[in-house]
């Protein structure tokens, strides 16, 4: 069961899950369900609400829920904090939880990753199944699994450096261009997050599937190697050039050879991804934890 999958259906009530308004912890809970009542004459009459109180478990600061089933949808809120993003499942048409894939949006560069990866896993690889677009189907999901990696290596950096500036400056120090860079003084006095900005906008233009390069920018920020050995790293160097070969020349390769997939292929640059991903939140959930040490001064909540 994946982790998404994992976190709803363990629920007997509404499961959400956001992040504190304070300290920015995240916080998984459960509170009070609404059901809109079907059997009204009047649409207005079967509006259901039920509130709840949550408390952040680093902090302890507490909050009010609001759970709103209206007819066709319903609505989580949290009182005196309008704007905060809250993940849930609507289940007003459905009573299974795979259903959740329909409405799910996942804001953390790790979710998003596990969320994309949970829908293309859908994909039936079985031979019979990919007989009338065999190629074509395979070259794209060969393709999506790079992609989505490039996805959560940079959204994974780029929300640590723009929320810790001691991490800004360990990657400012990796990189040549941003470090020996001579910005006039004019433009930094002028903009405080002068040096935040173009380290985001580098960010943003690094070629994430390069990912021996992408590999020093994580050895500077998080200290960890995002490579479990020396033929892990080869292997993903391979599955770069086999990337190039599919998006830039239609599959072949530069003597024109038909670069082919199969499903093993597949299957097998999604476990690469997925080791890769793990050691990196590994790596982060131990950055988490020591960062809310520094920041509070108590000891941090660990998820189990």
């Amino acid at each position: 069961m994946s982790l998404i999958k994992e976190f709803y259906s363990d629920s007997a009530g509404l499961r959400i899950r956001l992040h504190c308004p304070k300290c920015d912890e995240p916080i998984d809970n459960e509170v009070e369900d609404a059901s809109f009542d079907w059997t009204n004459d009047r649409m207005s009459d079967g509006i259901d609400s039920a509130e709840s109180t949550i408390a952040c478990l680093n902090c302890s600061e507490e909050y009010e829920v609001q759970v709103v089933a209206k007819p066709g949808e319903k609505e989580v809120k949290i009182a005196k904090h309008p704007d905060v993003t809250i993940s849930y499942h609507d289940d007003t048409f459905d009573g299974d939880v795979d259903a959740l894939f329909d409405d799910y949006v996942p804001y953390d560069a790790f979710e998003v990753y596990q969320h994309s990866r949970d829908e293309i896993e859908l994909i039936d690889l079985s031979p019979a199944s990919l007989l009338p677009v065999k190629q074509p189907l395979l070259r794209m999901l060969y393709i999506q699994h790079v992609v989505m990696l490039e996805a959560y290596l940079s959204d994974r950096l780029i929300n640590i450096i723009l929320d810790d500036n001691e991490k800004l400056i360990a990657l400012v120090g990796a990189i040549p261009q941003l470090r020996d860079s001579t910005p006039k003084l004019i433009d930094i006095a002028k903009d405080p997050e002068y040096v935040k900005k173009n380290a985001k906008a580098y960010l943003h233009e690094f070629s994430f599937h390069r990912f021996g390069e992408a590999a020093k920018l994580y050895r500077a920020v998080l200290k960890v190697n995002i490579f479990a050995d020396d033929a892990n790293a080869k292997e993903m160097d391979d599955i770069t050039v086999k990337r190039h070969h599919l998006v830039h020349r239609n599959g072949r390769d530069n003597e024109g050879n038909v670069v082919s997939v199969n499903p093993l292929n597949v299957l097998r640059v999604r476990a690469l991804a997925d080791e890769m991903v793990e050691r990196i939140e590994t790596a982060y959930e131990e950055y988490r934890l020591e960062l809310a040490t520094k920041r509070s001064g108590k000891r941090p909540w660990r998820k189990r």
